[in-house]
C-alpha cells in the first residue's frame, strides 16, 4: 500500500533492478563532507545577525555570509527574516515565560562548486520549545540557491518518503500514520537533507514531523543504491560535489598560536572616573572597522563574544586580545540560559569558551545573553558574570545619534556601558561616545580594570 499517495504527486514505484538495501537509521550525528567556515575559494565567511535585545520578547537569529554565493546568502536572510516577523507577530512579550527565537548555522558542506549550510533555529512559545533546522545549499558559480527538498526529484519525493518511514519504523520509532499523511510532513520532511561521505543519504526528521514529540529529532539513512533514483540533476550535482571531496584524512588542524593580552595600563578607579564601553555578540563584520576606531582612539574596551561567531573569525578575536581589549565570552549560540536545564547552561557556556580557546585567547569574563541569570548558572559559568548599567538600546533604535546621546549622557564613573558591534549604526557612533566621554572628564577602562579582581560565578551590575 503507499503510504503517502494522498500527500505527494507520485506514488508509483518503478521496477527495481535488483532488491533495495534497506534504510537505515543513524545512531547520532552523520558525518558530512565539510571544510573549515574560511571557504573552499579563499574569502572568510562572516556572519549577520537579526536581534531582539529585548529579555521579554528575545530574538537572535544568525547566519553567514558566503563570499560569492550571493543566492545562498539571500535565501538564508529572507528565510529567517521570515521566521522572526512571524514570531514577533504571534508572541507578546512576557516576564514571567518570555517567548523565544533564536539561531545559528554550521557549514555542511564547503567544496570547489558547492556549499551547504544548516540554519538551526529554537523556538520557545511561552509552555514548550521546539527545534527544526533546514539545509540550504548555493552554486559557487551560477545558479539559484536550493532547498533541501530540490535535491530530490519531485516524481521521486513519495518514494523517498517511504523509505524515511521504513528505515524509521525499522529503527523501533513510532512513526505515527497520522502525521504520514499531513501538510506539515510534507511541507517540512526534506527540510534538511546531507549526503554523507559514502553517498547515502541523511534525513534529519524534525521534531514532531512523523514522530511524537517525544521522539525528538531522528536521523534515517538511505543507501547509495536508492539514492542514485531519488535525486534531481542539481541533487546529483551536490552529491558528486560531497564524494569529491573525500581523499585521504585531512592533517589535523594547526592549534591557533595563544595571544598573550597586551598588560592593561594602570588605572585607579578609585580616583578615576571610569568607565567601561562594551560590545556583545560579535565578532561581526562591522567589528574590524570598531577596532581601527578604538585603536585611533587609544580607547580600550570589553568584547563579548558569541561561541559560534569566533568560529566563523577567529582571526578578529586574536586581534581584540593583541591590540589590548579584554576578552569574555558570551555564551556559543545566545540561548536564555534561564529556560535551560544545568546540562544545556553547562553545553552553552562551555561550548562558548572553547570557540575562544581554541582561537587562541583566555576569555576572563562572561556576560549571560539577555543579562539573564539565575542562582544555579553560578555554578557553571568559570568566570565573573558582567552585567551593565547603561543600556544604549542601540539595537532597538539602529541610530548612531541615539547611542551617542545614551552612552555619553548616561553614564557615571563606574559604568558598564553595554553596545553591540554587529549593527553598523553602533560602529559609526564610537568615535563620538570615546570623545563625549572624555570631555566629561571620564578615563576608559576595561570591565576587569574597573572591577578589579572578582570570584567566578559573582555578579557585577551597577544597574
Amino acid at each position: 500500500m503507499c503510504l503517502v499517495g494522498v500527500l505527494l504527486s507520485a506514488c508509483t514505484v518503478g521496477p527495481q533492478a535488483g532488491p533495495t538495501p534497506e534504510p537505515t537509521v543513524a545512531a547520532g550525528p552523520t558525518s558530512v563532507a565539510a571544510s573549515p567556515t574560511a571557504g573552499a575559494a579563499g574569502p572568510a565567511w562572516t556572519v549577520e545577525t537579526l536581534s531582539n535585545n529585548d529579555p521579554t520578547l528575545p530574538v537572535h537569529l544568525q547566519w553567514p555570509v558566503v563570499p560569492g554565493v550571493g543566492a545562498l546568502t539571500q535565501l538564508m536572510a529572507d528565510d529567517l527574516a521570515a521566521r522572526e516577523r512571524a514570531f514577533l507577530a504571534d508572541n507578546q512579550p512576557s516576564t514571567e515565560a518570555p517567548p523565544e527565537l533564536s539561531g545559528t548555522w554550521q557549514t555542511v558542506l564547503d567544496a570547489p562548486a558547492w556549499v551547504g549550510v544548516r540554519l538551526e533555529v529554537y523556538e520557545f512559545a511561552g509552555a514548550s520549545g521546539q527545534n527544526s533546522s533546514a539545509v540550504l545549499y548555493g552554486g559557487r558559480t551560477a545558479g539559484p540557491a536550493l532547498r533541501s527538498i530540490d535535491l530530490l526529484a519531485p516524481a521521486a519525493r513519495a518514494r523517498a518518503m517511504l523509505g524515511v518511514v521504513e528505515a524509521l519504523r525499522a529503527a523501533g520509532h513510532p512513526v505515527l500514520d497520522e502525521l504520514v499523511t499531513t501538510p506539515e510532513a510534507q511541507e517540512h520532511l526534506f527540510d534538511d537533507l546531507v549526503f554523507s561521505p559514502r553517498g547515502e543519504l541523511v534525513v534529519r526528521v524534525g521534531e514532531g514531523v512523523l514522530l511524537p514529540h517525544s521522539e525528538g529529532v531522528a536521523e534515517a539513512t538511505l543507501p547509495p543504491s536508492m539514492v542514485d533514483g531519488l535525486l534531481s540533476e542539481q541533487g546529483r550535482e551536490v552529491r558528486d560535489a560531497v564524494l569529491g571531496l573525500v581523499g585521504p584524512a585531512s592533517p589535523t588542524p594547526t592549534p591557533a598560536e595563544r595571544v598573550e593580552p597586551q598588560p592593561a595600563a594602570s588605572v585607579d578607579c578609585a580616583v578615576e572616573r571610569c568607565v567601561a564601553l562594551t560590545f556583545d555578540d560579535g565578532p561581526g563584520k562591522e567589528t574590524g572597522r570598531l577596532l581601527d576606531d578604538l585603536a585611533a582612539a587609544k580607547a580600550p574596551a570589553t568584547f563579548f563574544v558569541l561561541g559560534t561567531s569566533v568560529k566563523a573569525q577567529p582571526a578578529l578575536v586574536r586581534r581584540m586580545a593583541a591590540e589590548g581589549h579584554e576578552v569574555g565570552t558570551h555564551t556559543w549560540s545566545h540561548k536564555q540560559l534561564t529556560k535551560l536545564g544545568a546540562e544545556g547552561q553547562r553545553a552553552e557556556v562551555r561550548r562558548g569558551v572553547e570557540a575562544v580557546e581554541a582561537a587562541g585567547v583566555t576569555p576572563t569574563v562572561f556576560r549571560p545573553p539577555y543579562g539573564s541569570y539565575n542562582d544555579a548558572m553560578k555554578s557553571v559559568v568559570g568566570a565573573p558574570i558582567i552585567l551593565w548599567d547603561v543600556d544604549t538600546l542601540d539595537w532597538k533604535t539602529r541610530s548612531a545619534d541615539a547611542t551617542v546621546a545614551s552612552a555619553v549622557g548616561d553614564a557615571k564613573a563606574g559604568s558598564i556601558v553595554l553596545m553591540h558591534d554587529i549593527h553598523a549604526p553602533t560602529v559609526d557612533a564610537v568615535p563620538r561616545v570615546v570623545a563625549g566621554l572624555r570631555e566629561r572628564g571620564f578615563t576608559l577602562v576595561t570591565v576587569s580594570q574597573l572591577l578589579g579582581p572578582r570570584e567566578p560565578g559573582s555578579v557585577s551590575s551597577r544597574r
